[in-house]
């Protein structure tokens, strides 16, 4: 708006007359003023003289801090009295109608009385000319369900101000989302107990923040408002990272407290949020307003580090771990359902220097092949159109092959090449995919590694597979392993099970038992990717594992950096000092493989010695090391 413009709106909200200053709206669908219907409505939603509630006190902060007033209240005009169901900066919960402003708004649907000494209406009003001395008012009306008005969500302030158009607008969407938490609660409240309790547990979680699909139907609305008033949303998707952890390590009434905190600072008027969700038990949804794309990083980044910010738990630090993925109205879509689904996809896309995600259609293009996976994995599975490669693992003099790891490898005919980067995070996802995985994984070790000959007086050349989390803490895992070996005839001794740290933390005790039952029946257990997860001493040291690799990660700055060599000299020996072997992956120079062996590394896998290959090949490969021996 051009500042002529602008001066000329001013001139038209003082009016040369003095009289009131009203914002009108389309008043399609809205039924003819009438003060009994009016009343009868107002008194059927059973909200007057009802006690204070969040949801309604926090869009009357957050009005008053988004437009820096003093005052700010959700105003119910009854028969002989305006009652307050929120407020801010009153000290009273209700007025007598000839103290309201409200009750002027009603005929309207906003009401702006700029400078109240300038208006011949309220210059003599008693709220003017007493306490609490209002030079401003505006005050956006509230309809029930069947359109008639109940009171306004209205702010005041002493001074006279003027808004603009985006602040006028601003305050309608407001007084919309109030609307929709009266004609909510009313719903709520018109069935039996039972039913009440139901819906309520239905569309609010257990820390009060709205659920998926209450949140969805507020986004609804506001994408309808935005997209009326030419206005930008913000669409956050967070995800609270080591919840799991958290529980296990703490308590659930630690888990709980912290979901709390987060639901609150998501929640201030400080952040300006417009909208808040609870869309799973680590994830949360937020709406927010941008003025311009422009001001994207300066409204978001506050958030986030506020979000982010230690919790103080009796005696107990939490850092917090939270991811926010972003979308933009209109930008990346128009539909409550897209902009959250692209939120959550952005999740998947590198982390920007400022500490969020910003969806892109590269990663919506991600997000649909990960869908694609989902939905061919299954009968690729079933159909065995998967094939396993392995990769073997020498002792780390290189004189040796002492086993091999198994790894799927998949060529789909639509999706073509599928790395397992892609598709075992898809199926780790889906019990039954993972199962399926799994199932499928050690069937055909079983098939493959029967027809391996050893001599007799070979050492068991053990097969390792990788275990999803949730199969391994499946009852009658173990049962499973044993019957399936029985059926192929393979010894235990020929297969080991790989798990990563992160696998354990959901029950470790459950884990431990499991793993002594593996072993109680020679099935070796290794613990994989050793020091990328959640490492902790104090619980490895009670598991009753075998063999614990080195991730590739803390391998390819050897042998001429210092630091990483220091750091695996340290892992190998509190590794031994456990009792355990090591094995180490990614080797692919000498000089790291005489560095290893230096160091006391028991096994060594990686490209130095082979790629994973085909089972023919692998056997051939196995066959010409035993012959070169």
């Amino acid at each position: 708006m051009k500042a002529g413009d602008n001066a000329a709106r001013h001139r038209r909200d003082r009016t040369t007359s003095g009289s009131l200053a009203v914002v009108e709206r389309n008043s399609s669908g809205i039924p003819p003023f009438d003060e009994k219907k009016r009343l009868a409505e107002l008194h059927s939603l059973d909200i007057l003289d009802t006690p204070p509630e969040e949801g309604f006190d926090r869009y009357t902060r957050l009005a008053s801090e988004i437009f820096k007033v003093p005052m700010a209240m959700v105003s119910l005009v009854d028969e002989d009295r305006q009652w307050f169901k929120s407020s801010v900066g009153l000290e009273v919960g209700e007025t007598p109608l000839e103290a309201s402003f409200c009750v002027h708004a009603l005929k309207q649907d906003m009401l702006e009385v700029p400078d109240t000494l300038q208006n011949d209406v309220f210059h003599h009003h008693p709220a003017v000319t007493g306490s609490p001395f209002v030079r401003f008012y505006m005050g956006a009306v509230l309809r029930g369900p069947t359109g008639q008005p109940l009171g306004t969500l209205c702010i005041m302030d002493t001074h006279s101000r003027y808004l603009t158009r985006l602040q006028r607008n601003w305050l309608r969407t407001f007084g919309h989302l109030v609307e929709e938490l009266i004609n909510h609660n009313h719903a709520l409240s018109v069935g039996s107990q039972k039913e009440h309790s139901d819906s309520y547990s239905q569309s609010y979680t257990h820390i009060g923040l709205p659920a998926e699909a209450l949140f969805k139907d507020t986004l609804a609305n506001l994408l309808r408002l935005s997209n009326k008033e030419e206005y930008y949303l913000a669409v956050l998707y967070l995800r609270l990272n080591r919840l799991d952890e958290i529980s296990r390590t703490n308590s659930r009434f630690t888990r709980d407290t912290i979901l709390h905190c987060l639901a609150e600072r998501l929640s201030a008027p400080s952040n300006k949020v417009l909208a808040t969700g609870h869309l799973s038990l680590a994830c949360f949804g937020a709406v927010i307003s941008l003025p311009s794309v422009g001001d994207f990083f300066d409204v978001i980044i506050p958030i986030v580090n506020d979000l982010s910010r230690p919790i103080e738990l009796d005696e107990m630090t939490v850092r917090l771990d939270v991811d926010v993925g972003i979308s933009l109205s209109p930008l990346d879509g128009l539909t409550s359902e897209d902009l959250l689904e692209r939120a959550r996809a952005a999740l998947n896309e590198p982390i920007s220097p400022e500490g969020v995600h910003v969806f892109s259609h590269e990663a919506e293009k991600a997000a649909l092949r990960r869908h694609a996976i989902e939905q061919r994995l299954e009968p690729a599975l079933l159909n065995n159109l998967l094939s396993q490669h392995y990769q073997p693992q020498m002792l780390a003099d290189g004189s040796r092959i002492v086993g091999f790891e198994a790894l799927a490898r998949w060529q789909d005919e639509e999706l073509g090449s599928v790395s397992p980067g892609e598709f075992v995070p898809v199926a780790e996802k889906s019990r039954r995919l993972s199962g399926l995985l799994m199932e499928w994984s050690l069937r055909m070790v079983c098939e493959k590694a029967q027809h391996w000959p050893l001599q007799p007086s070979d050492a068991p050349l053990r097969i390792a597979i990788n275990v999803p989390a949730d199969q391994f803490s499946q009852q009658g895992f173990v049962e499973w392993v044993l019957a399936t070996l029985e059926e192929h005839r393979l010894s235990p001794e020929r297969l080991t099970l790989e798990l990563t740290e992160v696998s354990l933390l959901t029950d470790v005790d459950k884990a431990i038992q499991t793993m002594r039952d593996l072993q109680d029946h020679n099935i070796a257990v290794a613990l994989d990717d050793f020091g990328t997860g959640y490492s902790s001493l104090s619980y490895l040291k009670n598991l009753p594992i075998d063999t614990l690799k080195i991730d590739k990660s803390f391998i390819d700055d050897l042998p001429d950096d210092s630091r990483a060599m220091e750091l695996v000299n340290g892992i190998i020996r509190i590794i031994h000092g456990l009792g355990l072997q090591v094995v180490a992956e990614g080797v692919e120079t000498e000089a790291q493989r005489a560095v290893l062996q230096e160091l006391g590394c028991n096994v060594i896998q990686g490209f130095l010695f082979s790629r994973p290959v085909a089972a023919d090949n692998a056997l051939t490969l196995f066959n010409r090391w035993q012959s070169d021996m």
